[in-house]
């Protein structure tokens, strides 16, 4: 009698430790499906540096024409006070390159999260494809594309010719145009000659433009959805970034106008210094804080990024004492019905 009780009771723990092991796999595939954030945060410590050095090269290139025993920061100083009209352009067409290139990376994370998100991680298509450097080199040699460039090429959605995506560009350029006038208002507004230097005025606009609108506008196509064009609502109105995607757009951005601002304060004031002149400081302005802001935006994903690593190490580390608990229960269930 004794052991038919204890063979009774090693059967319903053997039955109650299969359904925790079974609850136990079904989050953990529930957890591995969740959508992760859009922005790689491995690939975007590295992109930063190189943004910022870009615009700052650009800033050297533009004051190539000054005196070269004018070193480091006065020569740029220099170039934008005597000669603003033949500095700016060189400015806004390399920033210009520089934030397109950094809105389409930001552009093709989200595009890859989302078909992440729809078809699932576990997919096939979703897996990288693995090659040797001397695998790529001798395709290379042949004339054949690299596995990836085929698949997006291989005629994805959206119209995408060659694998590059070029749907967004009227958008970008006229938000980003719509967004210079915007700005040349304002300062128009706030005390700038409607009548003089307008075309310095424009040009300072346009660079605005280019590094606070210009990445949000290829990566958040404003006139794609209303989906979109509330992203945008959200972000100008109440400031609140959803994933680090949207912190790695809006903090540059808020810091170039902020900056821009700010850097109208010293023009008023009776120092009767030649970088007092306009639009000099509004300039210096906006670059330095689109640098800030950028910054800013590192330092809160990286945050952001190793909490929930953090997070996600904790997890693993419970899934792991449930395991081996539902291993143990199962061990003392076996040992019951072998001493039966």
């Amino acid at each position: 009698m004794a052991k038919r009780k204890a063979g009774a009771t090693a059967q319903p723990a053997a039955s109650a430790s299969k359904p925790s092991a079974a609850s136990l796999t079904a989050s953990s595939a529930s957890s591995s499906r969740t959508p992760s954030d859009p922005l790689p945060t491995a690939h975007y410590i590295p992109r930063v540096p190189l943004q910022l050095l870009a615009i700052g090269y650009s800033l050297v290139i533009s004051a190539r024409d000054v005196d070269l025993a004018i070193r480091g920061p006065p020569r740029i100083v220099k170039a934008l006070v005597d000669n603003p009209l033949g500095t700016l352009p060189t400015i806004c067409g390399l920033v210009a390159a520089v934030q397109c290139w950094f809105g389409y990376w930001a552009r093709s994370c989200k595009a890859q999260a989302k078909r992440a998100a729809e078809k699932g991680e576990d997919g096939e298509e979703d897996r990288p494809v693995k090659s040797s450097l001397s695998r790529t080199w001798a395709k290379a040699l042949r004339g054949e594309a690299p596995a990836s460039f085929k698949k997006r090429s291989s005629g994805g959605k959206g119209g995408v010719a060659g694998g590059l995506d070029t749907t967004f560009v009227p958008q970008a350029v006229m938000v980003t145009l719509l967004g210079a006038a915007f700005f040349h208002a304002c300062a128009v507004l706030l005390g700038a000659s409607l009548t003089t230097n307008v075309t310095s005025t424009f040009l300072m606009s346009l660079l605005l433009s280019l590094l606070s609108i210009t990445p949000l506008a290829i990566a958040i196509p404003p006139f794609t959805s209303p989906q979109e064009r509330y992203t945008w609502l959200r972000l100008f109105s109440s400031l609140s970034p959803n994933d680090n995607l949207e912190i790695a757009l809006l903090a540059p951005a808020l810091g170039a106008i902020v900056g821009c601002w700010a850097g109208a304060i010293p023009i008023p004031l009776d120092w009767d210094r030649p970088w007092q002149r306009w639009p000099t400081t509004c300039i210096l302005g906006a670059l330095g804080g689109h640098a800030a802001g950028t910054l800013v935006s590192l330092a809160v994903v990286g945050w952001r990024s190793a909490v929930v690593a953090a997070v996600d190490v904790l997890e693993e580390v419970k899934q792991k004492e449930q395991k081996q608990q539902a291993e143990g229960s199962r061990a003392v269930a076996g040992a019951g019905k072998k001493r039966q």
